[in-house]
């Protein structure tokens, strides 16, 4: 079982992940590789292959050293466009897009220079004036300040930590009451183990005990359920489900997840919002690794881990997590004035193509939360071809190879895994899911 496992898990999406990014957070030199294309504006391409026929598809279940099959992340790392000195005072006149430099920064930054008019002493002094620096290191974008949206994310983050160890080893009694599911599929028993948690027992109860700290619980729980006691409606399936619930209480597959250290109770290197919208915002925090953190792959002080997430008002008027990308990399490689590879990205899309990055992100997220119902985080590269089993539901594009993709980063509510493409003009014309 032990073998038959890694191997179903190793192969688990690689189709997907391949198609996006090829790196392997395991490979220290290709994180660096990739960290130093995105230091030159490069993308990488996004490239689709075709499934194999006999492919296993693992619906639910993040994967060891490689989290949440979110491997482009890790070359992405967080949608931060950072821009310094008069740069801020000019993203500060912009109606969309607009973000902020570090605090500090802002406060420095807010400070004007004041001619000197009179020298009393023998070194020559140049006066900064600071009356007006407490005003504009508050100064609003798109209706929020820099202060506001880290008291947000400092309240929302420790609820998410808790939210993805969920079915970690540290939470789960592997030595408790167990499930044995047999497969036919696999030839073998798959193995469940109890959730046991105080706050809940069904997945209705998980759901609701979640609901006011996430946008969009569902798609971060995706559980199947089974009706009644008939386990043997999994005997045939091809995937293997990372949460389970059955007669009413939740059990996690044998392969739990590795847990995410407590990076909230860290304090950051850096923290920079990006995407700043009147009812969202993304914000990137950096913490020096954890030297127990399997999660991310590196498990040393010399790498940083990055959470990107994404914060959302619901329609009562409460801040809520849309998502979080984990990433990581090498603390000599990361460079907090610098613009992330998505920065190089968004570059490339508004060189390239006949609309820019800001109007792709907002005609994506629209078209996502309409149609799917789907609000968490996107990656967005250019693209020069489509995978195999794209289904196109627009004829009127510009088929000329110059396409944009977006993948959704978690799962849909069905537990299918989405990317859709838009033509160089920003039109939408074709998706592709994954089961």
């Amino acid at each position: 079982m032990k073998d038959l496992k890694l191997d179903i898990l190793n192969r688990a999406d690689d189709d997907i992940i391949d198609s996006l990014v090829p790196f392997s957070s395991d490979d220290k030199k290709t994180k660096k590789r990739i960290l130093a294309m995105s230091e030159k504006k490069l993308a990488e391409l996004q490239r689709g292959s075709e499934s194999e026929t006999n492919e296993i598809s693992v619906r639910g279940v993040e994967q060891y050293r490689r989290p949440v099959w979110y491997r482009p992340l890790c070359a992405a790392a967080a949608f931060v466009v950072m821009a310094g000195g008069i740069g801020m005072l000019t993203l500060l006149n912009r109606t969309k897009g607009n973000q902020f430099d570090d605090p500090d920064e802002i406060n420095i930054a807010a400070t004007t220079e004041a001619d000197t008019t009179e020298t009393n002493t023998e070194a020559d002094t140049t006066e900064v004036q600071t009356t007006e620096a407490a005003t504009e290191a508050q100064t609003e974008i798109n209706g929020h300040t820099f202060e506001e949206m880290k008291g947000i994310a400092d309240e929302l983050l420790p609820h998410w930590i808790e939210a993805r160890n969920l079915y970690s080893k540290p939470n789960i009694d592997t030595s408790g009451e167990q499930l044995k599911i047999w497969s036919s599929h696999f030839e073998e028993d798959l193995i469940y183990y109890k959730i046991n948690n105080p706050h809940f027992t069904s997945y209705d109860e998980l759901i609701s005990y979640y609901s006011p700290y996430f946008i969009d619980p569902v798609s971060q729980f995706y559980c199947y359920r089974i009706d009644g006691d008939d386990t043997s409606v999994l005997k045939n399936d091809e995937n293997i489900h990372g949460m389970i619930e059955y007669k009413g209480e939740l059990y996690a597959h044998e392969y739990l997840t590795p847990t995410v250290p407590d990076y909230a109770a860290d304090t950051p290197i850096s923290e920079k919002p990006s995407q700043i919208r009147e009812d969202s915002f993304r914000w990137e925090r950096v913490t020096i690794c954890q030297p127990d953190d399997e999660y991310l792959g590196s498990g040393s002080g010399g790498w940083v881990a990055i959470l990107d997430m994404e914060f959302i008002k619901d329609d009562d008027g409460v801040w809520k997590i849309a998502s979080c990308q984990p990433s990581s990399v090498e603390k000599e490689s990361f460079d907090a004035e610098s613009g992330s590879s998505t920065e190089a990205t968004a570059n490339q899309i508004s060189a390239e193509t006949n609309t820019d990055y800001d109007t792709v992100y907002d005609t994506v997220r629209e078209y996502l939360k309409n149609e799917y119902d789907y609000t968490g985080i996107v990656t967005i590269n250019l693209a020069d071809q489509l995978y195999d089993n794209v289904e196109i539901i627009n004829d009127n594009y510009v088929n000329n190879n110059n396409w944009i993709s977006c993948t959704c980063s978690s799962l849909l509510h069905d537990g299918s895994l989405l990317t859709i493409f838009l033509d160089e003009n920003g039109t939408i014309f074709a998706k592709n899911i994954t089961h």
